[in-house]
């Protein structure tokens, strides 16, 4: 399960050019998709509220969509792997795509939560394979770099979409979210389907064995599932932690977190690029120091100015992090298993969000909010003694 690293004295041409047609083609794809993914997240609760549906029944929404989702991306990555990306993206945009045109006509509860993991399905083959065209095109020597700004997709979603779902349900009709959700996923199939593929990297004769997990890529999936965790904290219960203390500012957290991780992504990417190994060694440590520091000041907030400064350390934490990690799962695989290691990732990060809405709610039941900030630091500090003790085992053997 070794990291690969760039070799300090043998760094690729840094001066490739990053921002091509196709990556522009893919980014933007997998920005409308996951736009039209995040309108529906906070808005099909209330739906189905509004159908007669109990708060237990409304949160099977997501959870049917991230058990699919789980259960589809080993396939994905497989096929991925064995068959090449075109036909994979497409399928799983139009799997997407379909179950959204369904919405518009209103159905019950249980044919949408049906259609619910359809779209569960086609989420995890669009988005794992979204993440493994983008590091096809993106030159290696800037991979770190070239992810950094890719996965600006998902924080620019998250800062907007919410917000757009929410704002369409209020001002307009469910129809509208509906039809607003399809048009943004037909938008991404479009930008897919205009990307000039690069050729199938594995040229061989042998198709790879179905496999649940990325062996070499298992590593930094686990330190992104501990990651996951301290963000479902934030998405679940933070405004519910905010209103208890008398503040109504819980979309301040989320701006600034979300500023702070577009600036910071692009810059832990250039460093790791450019320094390899030294440069993990200050992005990954610094990143979950923030994480820790942040949960402290956020489990004592009294004004918005605490989260101000935690939706900062946040951003800056989720911004270092999210990336590197996927950088260094990639990184670590031959290029014929890109989509294996993508896979491991996501379903990382999937069991990191489904576990962590569950347990913390839990643990809050029982300790509070603020105890259940704080408790926040374990994974964080689980995740650094894994990177420290592992990077002390690399270099041992480096020296041996």
């Amino acid at each position: 399960m070794a990291i690969s690293y760039l070799p300090l004295n043998k760094l690729p041409n840094p001066k490739l050019k990053l921002w091509t047609a196709n990556f522009i083609l893919i980014w933007l794809s997998n920005l409308t998709v996951t736009m039209s993914f995040h309108t529906l997240l906070p808005t099909l609760p209330i739906y189905i509220q509004n159908h007669g549906g109990s708060k237990s029944v409304a949160g099977l929404a997501l959870a049917f969509l991230t058990a699919a989702a789980i259960t589809l991306r080993p396939f994905a990555g497989w096929i991925l792997d064995n068959y090449g990306r075109r036909a994979i993206l497409a399928i799983g945009l139009l799997t997407f795509f379909v179950p959204s045109l369904v919405y518009i006509s209103m159905i019950g509860i249980i044919p949408l939560l049906i259609f619910r993991v359809i779209q569960g399905f086609g989420w995890g083959i669009c988005n794992t394979a979204s993440g493994t065209v983008a590091s096809d095109i993106i030159p290696q020597s800037r991979l770190g770099e070239g992810l950094g700004y890719f996965s600006m997709t998902i924080t620019t979603s998250l800062a907007l979409a919410p917000a757009l779902g929410l704002w369409l349900v209020d001002k307009f009709t469910f129809q509208h979210l509906f039809v607003t959700s399809s048009l943004l996923t037909l938008c991404s199939l479009l930008f897919a389907l205009s990307i000039k593929f690069p050729k199938k990297t594995n040229t061989s004769s042998t198709k790879a064995k179905l496999i649940l997990f990325e062996k070499e890529a298992l590593r930094p999936s686990i330190i992104t599932l501990l990651l996951a965790l301290c963000y479902s904290s934030l998405a679940s219960f933070l405004a519910l932690f905010v209103r208890q203390q008398g503040l109504t500012t819980a979309g301040l957290f989320f701006t600034v977190m979300a500023v702070a991780s577009v600036i910071s992504r692009p810059f832990a990417g250039k460093l790791v690029d450019t320094k390899g190994r030294r440069g993990y060694d200050i992005v990954v440590p610094s990143g979950l120091i923030s994480i820790v520091i942040c949960m402290l000041i956020l489990s004592q907030t009294t004004s918005s100015w605490y989260l101000v400064v935690s939706g900062l350390l946040f951003g800056i934490g989720f911004g270092f992090l999210q990336p590197t990690m996927m950088a260094l799962c990639i990184s670590s695989v031959p290029p014929e298993r890109k989509g294996g290691a993508n896979s491991t990732y996501w379903i990382a990060f999937d069991i990191g969000v489904a576990s962590g809405s569950v347990g913390w709610g839990i643990l809050a039941g029982s300790f509070g909010y603020e105890n259940m900030f704080i408790l926040n630091i374990v994974p964080a500090l689980i995740a650094l003694l894994i990177y420290v003790l592992h990077r002390k085992s690399d270099s041992a053997s480096a020296s041996a």
